[in-house]
């Protein structure tokens, strides 16, 4: 059970640090960020000598940041896609099959 939980901790950390490398675009190892994330994955390692209880607790935190960074990242990925200002009445029309009418006088 403890490998199997070292296992998962382990790939949490890899997920976290690859996150960090597609927002920073560059390795990580140079940010603040990282040096946090792997102090605290040292600190509240659990061995076959102490019990950390704050273990469970950083693990939760640490798939809720994983969470917000992939949210993020997809986010701004669909806004780029998607995002293009208002159309007109025209485009919009056109875009459904219709035409609009001509003003009058034309």
């Amino acid at each position: 059970m403890a490998a199997n939980n070292s296992i998962n901790t382990l790939r949490l950390m890899r997920s976290l640090i690859r996150e960090l490398r597609l927002v920073k675009k560059s390795s990580p190892r140079d940010t603040m960020a990282y040096s946090f994330l792997v102090d605290q994955f040292r600190k509240n390692q659990v061995t076959s000598e102490k019990h950390c209880k704050a273990h469970n607790e950083m693990l939760h935190q640490a798939q809720t940041y994983l969470c917000m960074l992939k949210s993020t990242r997809e986010h701004e990925a669909i806004q780029t896609v998607y995002r293009r200002g208002e159309r007109t009445v025209e485009e919009s029309a056109k875009l459904v099959g219709l035409k609009l009418p001509k003003p009058p006088g034309e």
